[in-house]
């Protein structure tokens, strides 16, 4: 820690970082586009929005590699847009992944009381 005092401190530490993300900005916006970062972006957001899973490399295996809906069988497309586009199902009460659905099908929640 270059300064004992907090609030020099944080000024340095808010300059250190513009700094860093001017001169870094290419890097950084391909390593935002890399397989490893959209994977862990990805398991990030599943954990923010409270799914539980012993082993989240595998559910995203089997996340990634899901190509129908498991209760319409839709294809899935991958993307932020569309009826069809993936989405993990889970229980709001206990966390357990119930399936991946079409994101029409989990705002149905047809797997409600399941």
């Amino acid at each position: 820690m270059p300064y004992k005092d907090p609030e020099k401190q944080k000024a340095y530490m808010k300059t250190y970082k513009k700094t860093y993300m001017e001169e870094n900005k290419e890097y950084i916006k391909e390593y935002h586009k890399t397989p490893k970062m959209i994977k862990s972006h990805r398991i990030g957001i599943w954990k923010s929005r409270g799914i539980i899973c012993e082993d989240y490399d595998e559910l995203y295996d089997y996340y990634s590699l899901s190509t129908n809906c498991e209760y319409c069988w839709v294809d899935l497309v991958e993307g932020n847009f569309g009826s069809n586009k993936r989405a993990i199902d889970h229980c709001h009460l206990t966390g357990k992944v119930r399936g991946i659905l079409c994101i029409t099908c989990n705002t149905r929640d047809v797997f409600k009381g399941k």
